[in-house]
């Protein structure tokens, strides 16, 4: 049968294998009361695991670029290594724009089957490959998988669980990203330190956990999918094929100049983005969704997204680097160091969501943008100043939590100006093109790093960290005072009226005077007895045009409130009116 053929349930889902059969309802064996609950959780737990182990594993390549320089498995250079990073944002980055499409159409149980067994076959490879090329290989296909099971996950979500608890399943789905960087900083380290395969078991999570999220995905629910255009896959392949030109020609620019594989690289790379748009003008289900960023507060809150993987990213990836040559030796104490940092992210992330429903997103994405800046500061004089002893725990510990909660800010801050500027019909594409470009921003983040560490613009102690974090600054100054431009967003004032006032009544307006439609021809005064007069009927009220409002409708603003209440008694004068006309139209009798 069919998946749209099934009987729905009460909660317009096809039945699960574990509902009691149909033959069994009724009969005096009552369903379990938890079942519902239990199918909400099922979907939440699978789902934030996805997300929680796809940061895990960046993090994790970020923890594994200084271990294997010192390895030779692959380059001798830290610099070089970072293609460890480079090779799974790309294709993330360049599908991540039609994964929701491709959820609609085949169906998110069916995707998240599929990325998740893509994922977790090239997460073993990773652990068991002898090459480094075949290393790189396996994280292009971590990121094709990742860009499959991510947007298909939201679609899960928005799919199974109930609307009255869909804020709080989304929320455990967007925090699973800081408790799992927070465990892979406090964990990795000392794993890789104390296990014998060294800098792989960094990636044996990631295979593991995606084995059991897989099996545990097989027991979700099949929503209902449409058959809608199937999207454009030659646009993805464009667009990856791009930007991986792109940032190859950045990375290699300071080494060759102008010759001309570089020149190849950069008109390749622009004749292939161009082709890219020019499809996406024309296409139904396009790669890059033109007419979304064609709205000007959309575009800003993308822009700000870009600006997030700028800063970010670059960070992440010199932060083990900096902490291996200043500080500390073992990768264990690299790790713990580190740790606040994720944390700090899943607090600013909580934080996020109760002012951007009081005070909107501009707020929270100045104040990340602030203290991010305050805290790439902290880090210029740390840098600046090496070779003073470093108080860890009073100084190092609290800058690394500050900045994580500015980057928690900063990206929930981002993220809700996209989809309050998309609206909910259009929530997971506009997730689904942010995310994108801030990959796209911290894949260009990380090449213009190494970029950076190998020829480094200013002279200090050490020019090559110097010259990042300034950069980072720069960008975070920059993303404060965008946000400033993008307006204030307040919450609806129904939503305003009813915090207000949770449990009382709507006040009614006190009732002025003149006739009304509800006075009935038995409240009126009775006729003198000397005077035959002749009963008035009872005329049927006139008829609403089909386009007019309703009178009942729930308005929350005042002043559309008095308008309506104005027109619903001039409505009733006219109908009155019309009664009496009707009335002295009529013979007596």
């Amino acid at each position: 049968m069919s998946v749209l053929t099934q009987r729905r349930g009460d909660d317009g889902l096809p039945p699960l294998l574990t509902d009691p059969p149909r033959r069994l309802r009724g009969r005096g064996r009552p369903a379990p009361s938890s079942h519902k609950r239990k199918t909400t959780y099922l979907p939440v737990i699978v789902c934030a695991g996805i997300m929680g182990i796809t940061m895990a594993d960046t993090l994790a390549a970020t923890l594994g670029v200084p271990q294997l320089a010192e390895s030779g498995f692959g380059p001798r250079s830290p610099i070089d290594v970072q293609w460890l990073l480079t090779a799974f944002a790309l294709p993330y980055a360049a599908l991540l724009p039609v994964g929701g499409r491709l959820a609609d159409v085949f169906g998110p149980r069916r995707l998240l089957t599929i990325g998740l067994s893509l994922f977790s076959l090239a997460a073993f490879c990773t652990v068991v490959t002898p090459m480094w090329s075949l290393l790189l290989a396996a994280r292009a296909a971590q990121g094709l998988g990742a860009a499959l099971m991510v947007p298909a996950s939201l679609a899960m979500l928005l799919a199974t669980v109930p609307t009255t608890r869909r804020a709080a399943a989304i929320g455990v789905w967007s925090a699973s990203t800081g408790v799992a960087g927070t465990l892979m900083y406090a964990l990795g380290g000392w794993f890789s330190q104390n296990m014998e395969i060294g800098w792989r078991v960094l990636f044996v999570p990631s295979a593991f956990l995606t084995l059991l999220l897989l099996t545990l995905s097989m027991t979700l629910p099949r929503p209902p999918h449409t058959r809608g255009a199937v999207p454009d896959i030659i646009g993805c392949l464009l667009l990856g094929a791009a930007l991986a030109m792109l940032t190859w020609a950045i990375v290699q620019f300071p080494r060759r100049g102008w010759d001309p594989y570089v020149i190849g690289a950069v008109s390749g790379g622009t004749l292939m983005l161009l082709a890219t748009m020019a499809r996406s003008a024309h296409h139904k289900a396009p790669a890059i969704d033109l007419g979304l960023w064609r709205k000007g507060r959309f575009a800003l809150a993308g822009t700000l997204s870009a600006l997030y993987g700028l800063v970010s990213l670059p960070i992440l990836v010199i932060m083990p680097l900096f902490l291996g040559q200043a500080m500390f030796r073992s990768p264990e104490l690299i790790g713990a160091a580190i740790a606040p940092n994720a944390a700090g992210v899943l607090i600013g992330s909580v934080i996020a969501g109760g002012l951007i429903k009081r005070r909107g997103p501009r707020v929270v994405i100045y104040l990340g943008a602030v203290i991010i800046a305050g805290s790439c500061i902290g880090l210029l004089q740390l840098v600046v100043g090496t070779g003073r002893p470093l108080d860890v725990l009073h100084v190092w510990l609290p800058l690394n939590a500050a900045l994580g909660l500015g980057f928690g800010l900063l990206n929930a801050g981002s993220s809700a100006a996209a989809a309050l500027t998309a609206g909910p019909e259009r929530y997971a594409t506009a997730v689904g093109a942010t995310m994108s470009v801030r990959q796209v921003g911290g894949t260009i983040g990380i090449a213009v790093t190494v970029v950076l560490l190998e020829r480094p613009l200013v002279e200090a102690p050490m020019p090559g960290y110097t010259s990042v974090i300034l950069g980072s600054l720069a960008l975070a100054v920059f993303a404060g005072c965008l946000g400033l431009f993008f307006g204030a967003t307040k919450p609806p004032a129904s939503a305003r009226s009813a915090k207000r006032t949770p449990n009382r009544p709507e006040p009614r307006p006190a009732p002025r005077p003149g006739p009304s439609l509800e006075a009935r021809p038995e409240a009126r005064p009775a006729p003198r007895p000397d005077r035959p007069v002749a009963r008035t009927p009872v005329h049927p009220p006139i008829p609403l045009p089909r386009r007019a409002v309703p009178m009942s409708a729930p308005v929350g603003d005042e002043v559309a409130a008095e308008m309506l209440r104005t027109l619903k008694e001039t409505t009733n004068r006219i109908n009155l009116i019309a009664d009496v006309l009707l009335d002295q139209q009529r013979p007596t009798r």
